[in-house]
C-alpha cells in the first residue's frame, strides 16, 4: 500500500491532532517532573488524559479513510499510551525523590504491565475486528490510560504527607503504582464509556480533585503545589 502523495511518512490531519497533543504534554510533564516539581508532571498528565479521551471520537468524525489510515490511527495511539501513561507517570515518581533501588524495582514491574496490557489489547482487538465482532463495549483489564484518573488522585492524597512524614508519601506513592499495574494485568471486565458517560465522568473526576486541592488548603493546612 502506498502512503497518500505527502512528501512525509505518516499521517497529518486533525483526526491525530489530540493523539500527538498526548505525546507532547507526556514529553513536557516528564521534563517538568525533574526539573520544576512533579505537581506539573500530574497536571501534564490530566491533559495527556484529556486528549487521549477523545482522540478517538475526533477521528471517527473523518469521512472515507482508507484502511492505511485508520491502522495508522490505532498504532499511533497505542504507542502514545504507552509514552503518556506507561513511562510519564514514572517520572512523577522520580520527580517527587522515589529513586531508591526499590522504587526502580517498582517502576519496572508498572511499564511492563502498562506494556503487556497495550500489547494485550492490540492482539485481541486485531482478532476480534476479523471475526466480526460489533462495537466495543468494555475492556478486559484495566485500560492504562486510567492512571490519568487514579495517580492525581493518589499523589493530592500522598502530598499531604510532608517532613518526617515523607515516608507515609512514598508509600502511597509506591501502592499506587503497584495497584495500577495489577489493575492493568489482572482480568476483569470495565465497560466502555460513550462521550456522554466519558463527559459525566470527567465532570466527577474534577469534582474530586478539587474537593481534595480544597480540603488540602482549608482543612489539612498542606500546600496545595
Amino acid at each position: 500500500m502506498k502512503d497518500n502523495n505527502s512528501k512525509f511518512v505518516g499521517f497529518y490531519h486533525y483526526g491525530v491532532i489530540l493523539t500527538y497533543l498526548s505525546v507532547a504534554a507526556a514529553i513536557t510533564g516528564c521534563i517538568l517532573s525533574v526539573t520544576v516539581g512533579a505537581v506539573w508532571g500530574v497536571v501534564c498528565l490530566l491533559i495527556s488524559g484529556l486528549c487521549d479521551a477523545f482522540d478517538g471520537a475526533v477521528a471517527n468524525t473523518r469521512k472515507n479513510r482508507t484502511e492505511e489510515d485508520k491502522k495508522f490511527g490505532e498504532q499511533i495511539d497505542s504507542l502514545s499510551d504507552m509514552i503518556s501513561f506507561g513511562f510519564a507517570p514514572v517520572m512523577i515518581g522520580v520527580g517527587l525523590g522515589m529513586t531508591r533501588w526499590y522504587f526502580i524495582i517498582i517502576y519496572c514491574v508498572y511499564v511492563l504491565c502498562a506494556l503487556i496490557r497495550l500489547a494485550y489489547f492490540n492482539v485481541t482487538e486485531e482478532v476480534r475486528i476479523k471475526e466480526g465482532a460489533g462495537k466495543r463495549t468494555s475492556y478486559e483489564g484495566l485500560p492504562v490510560t486510567n492512571v490519568a484518573v487514579g495517580l492525581p488522585v493518589f499523589y493530592l492524597v500522598a502530598t499531604i504527607f510532608t517532613g518526617e512524614l515523607l515516608p507515609a508519601q512514598f508509600g502511597i506513592m509506591a501502592f499506587c503504582y503497584m495497584l495500577v499495574a495489577f489493575l492493568f494485568v489482572f482480568r476483569f471486565t470495565m465497560p466502555k464509556f460513550g462521550v456522554k458517560k466519558l463527559l459525566i465522568t470527567i465532570l466527577i473526576i474534577t469534582v474530586i480533585i478539587l474537593t481534595l486541592v480544597a480540603l488540602r488548603y482549608t482543612v489539612l493546612d498542606a500546600p496545595v503545589f
